[in-house]
């Protein structure tokens, strides 16, 4: 008889009090919506969040929610699909190690469920801690195999996690957030041959829908299994066999008692394992990024000199970012030769520098031929989990060999913004500044930031909604 898994996850989510909550979590989720908001707000002029709000808007439906970064008003569900596809289209957003990018569902999913039902800072804020939690606690689980699998785990864990928060926020019963948790986890999808689209900020938008209206079907008293994670141990492998874990990952390709170990003693956000990401792109790459521009102001290093760039890093880097080559932002941001590149070339590696008319450059397309990247030996037990038996992906070593022969060599193990160096209140804010200074005004911006950093004392949070909305001219820029 497998673990009940589901039942005490569920019993968890809604009997524990909020204040057994660590203030150090409450801190970090915060953190967690400023740097969301800041994101979703830049990415609402990507494309393919522009197109999502045109087919959300002939879907129609009750306009109850508010669109980061534009002034329409559309339906919980699509609200939540919107702004959470806005908030990863520039792979801008946090990644949480050994789980996945969790805030980029979770607070749009919250912020369309609170808006909706009508809930105050402190009860969104609460709730989004537990949906935190859960949905990392199954990630653990599932993890590495899910991803090895080719699941791209953003549509499949993160609709459970909005599904707890629109259950928390509702009031319900322990049977009821079950109830929600298996609808959800029969939503979730999303393929890794997406990811360098924009399909994967579907996948993120798509599990936030799904979370959305798992909660609402469940509060209506809609019936399914409620013990969706684990598989009933079925000799003859009928239906129940195939619970949530063994469907995605494969029999026995999972802990399951790792998902409620200490449960209620060890709270994700306040582990400090939510690493920012300063630049945009996938997350791993961050340390070679900053390494290149560390070393390129250091020695001054000019792209004429340049014979030869060798990077060496981790196989879960590489696996991450596989593009060798990019003729698209999309591609760009998953291509360790353009982020090499474009990081001597500019001496940055920012928006500007993930925007398709930068990637098409001859200087950036020249310069990424000159890139070889490699995994050595001593770098490849840096696969699976990262955190776990030391697995970090972001190891990373690299010379630049110039055409006078001289060579210049650098290391590092984790990039600004990770858990090594953390990204501060005041780091974040002036993300959010960047990301804003072309679509919000500058009193409108601070009036954000302000509302944020007091987001659990605000007792409506249509205010803080309006501050992020903006016209839009019609013009894409990313």
């Amino acid at each position: 008889m497998p673990i009940r898994v589901t039942a005490a996850l569920g019993q968890f989510a809604v009997e524990t009090a909020d204040d057994e909550i660590p203030a150090a979590a409450l801190a970090s989720a915060k953190l967690r919506f400023l740097d969301t908001l800041a994101v979703a707000v830049a990415g609402s002029r990507h494309r393919s969040s522009i197109i999502s709000l045109e087919v959300a808007t002939q879907l129609g439906g009750n306009p109850h929610c508010a669109v980061i970064g534009r002034t329409e008003r559309i339906n919980v569900e699509q609200a939540g699909y919107v702004n959470a596809v806005s908030a990863h289209a520039l792979e801008y957003d946090d990644y949480t190690k050994s789980v996945t990018h969790a805030s980029v569902c979770l607070v749009p999913g919250a912020l369309a469920l609170a808006e909706w039902l009508g809930a105050d800072g402190k009860a969104m804020l609460n709730a989004f801690v537990f949906g935190f939690e859960i949905e990392s606690r199954i990630a653990r689980g599932m993890r590495p195999w899910l991803l090895d699998r080719g699941w791209h785990p953003n549509g499949i864990l993160g609709g459970i996690g909005v599904a707890v928060i629109g259950s928390r926020l509702m009031g319900h019963d322990p049977m009821t957030m079950r109830m929600a948790m298996s609808i959800a986890a029969s939503e979730g999808s999303g393929l890794r041959k997406n990811v360098g689209s924009m399909g994967k900020a579907f996948h993120v938008g798509h599990g936030v829908r799904c979370g959305i209206f798992a909660t609402m079907l469940a509060a209506k008293g809609f019936k399914v299994n409620p013990d969706i994670i684990e598989g009933s141990d079925d000799v003859v492998e009928g239906h129940d066999r195939f619970g949530l874990a063994d469907t995605f990952n494969g029999f026995g390709q999972h802990d399951l008692p790792k998902m409620i170990d200490r449960l209620g003693e060890r709270w994700e956000l306040a582990e400090n394992t939510t690493l920012v990401r300063l630049h945009p792109g996938s997350t791993a790459p961050g340390s070679s990024i900053d390494a290149m521009i560390d070393l390129a102001k250091s020695s001054d290093i000019r792209s004429e000199d340049v014979e030869r760039i060798d990077l060496e890093c981790t196989p879960q880097c590489l696996a991450i970012a596989p593009y060798s080559e990019a003729l698209d932002s999309h591609k760009a941001r998953f291509c360790l030769p353009y982020s090499m590149a474009v990081s001597l070339l500019d001496r940055h590696a920012g928006l500007a520098q993930y925007t398709d008319e930068r990637v098409n450059r001859p200087d950036v397309q020249s310069m990424m031929k000159r890139v070889a990247v490699h995994v050595p030996d001593d770098l490849k037990h840096h696969w699976g989990q990262w955190g776990q038996d030391g697995v970090n992906w972001g190891e990373m070593r690299m010379s630049v060999t110039l055409k006078n022969g001289t060579v210049l060599r650098t290391a590092r193990s984790s990039a600004r913004g990770w858990s090594e160096d953390p990204a501060s209140w005041d780091d974040l804010a002036q993300k959010f500044r960047e990301c804003s200074q072309d679509i919000l005004g500058p009193a409108q911006i601070e009036e954000a930031l302000d509302m944020i950093s007091r987001i659990d004392r605000l007792p409506d949070l249509k205010p803080l909604l309006r501050a992020l909305q903006a016209d839009f001219d019609g013009k894409p820029m990313y």
